[in-house]
């Protein structure tokens, strides 16, 4: 509520309006997901609630789905739908203000380190693992032009690209040859590249968020402006709204580098 009263407001709506059917039963599909639902200025939000903190930011970040649709209802209906490079944006942007609110909050040193690696787990596998995904489906649209791969082929390909993806990061015994067989998101055909929003709004709501601690409540009103224009803008156009260069390498670097003091603090607590 502090950091921008509509946000608060939609989410109290949300449950108190019932549109979140939260925990899981017999038989319910697993996962998450907001739906907006334009036509009566409603979402509705799956999910499959068990109490755990991971929950918790999951529902967060589905709240900010249901944010994003609010803003964009006003629009006519063929102008109602964002691409795929900012789809993750308000929803991540909910979900780093309450995970850092968090670790601002614990007094707990114990506590404290839990939140810190669920944040830079989380952070981990949208700079490297999304990288990784990447690598692998540009790879496989590349040589599918010209030849059958198999499943060896797709071995080789996911190994070589988490390789690449992680660095020195990860050990090596720890690498998931067959991650392409499992991930759902290579398998939706009319969205190819489906993993990649998660590393852009990852980093594009760290921009942001930075931008709304640093400005304050004047800039939650160009906030809600870029989230109003995703859906008839392009990505740099809906940056620019906030003073973000999308073009510029430099913008990216510096959202990665917004986590260092939270790596520093995490190996001071370990």
């Amino acid at each position: 509520e502090k950091l921008h009263p509509p946000i608060a407001e939609l989410i109290d709506k949300a449950h108190e309006d019932n549109w979140i059917d939260f925990y899981p039963r017999e038989n319910k599909v697993g996962g998450a997901f907001c739906f907006n639902l334009a036509i009566i200025r409603q979402s509705r939000v799956l999910s499959n609630f068990d109490g755990s903190y991971s929950a918790i930011t999951t529902m967060a970040h589905e709240l900010g789905h249901a944010y994003h649709g609010l803003r964009i209802e006003d629009h006519a209906p063929l102008n109602r739908s964002y691409t795929m490079p900012v789809a993750e944006t308000a929803s991540t942007f909910n979900e780093t203000h309450f995970v850092l609110e968090q670790i601002a909050a614990s007094e707990d040193p114990e506590e404290k380190l839990g939140l810190l690696d669920s944040l830079l787990m989380g952070s981990g596998q949208s700079c490297c693992d999304i990288l990784s995904r990447f690598l692998f489906e540009k790879e496989v649209f590349d040589r599918v032009a010209n030849e059958n791969l198999r499943s060896d082929d797709l071995q080789e390909i996911m190994h070589r690209a988490q390789l690449e993806g992680y660095g020195e990061g990860l050990d090596e015994d720890s690498l998931h040859p067959y991650m392409w067989a499992c991930k759902g998101h290579y398998y939706s055909g009319s969205r190819s590249f489906y993993n990649y929003p998660y590393a852009f709004g990852a980093l594009f709501s760290v921009a942001l968020y930075e931008k709304a601690l640093s400005e304050g409540p004047e800039f939650m009103k160009k906030y809600d402006e870029m989230l109003t224009a995703t859906t008839v803008s392009s990505s740099e156009e809906t940056g620019a709204l906030v003073g973000l260069d999308l073009t510029d390498k430099q913008t990216w670097i510096t959202s990665m580098e917004a986590f260092e003091p939270y790596v520093a603090e995490f190996e001071r607590l370990v």
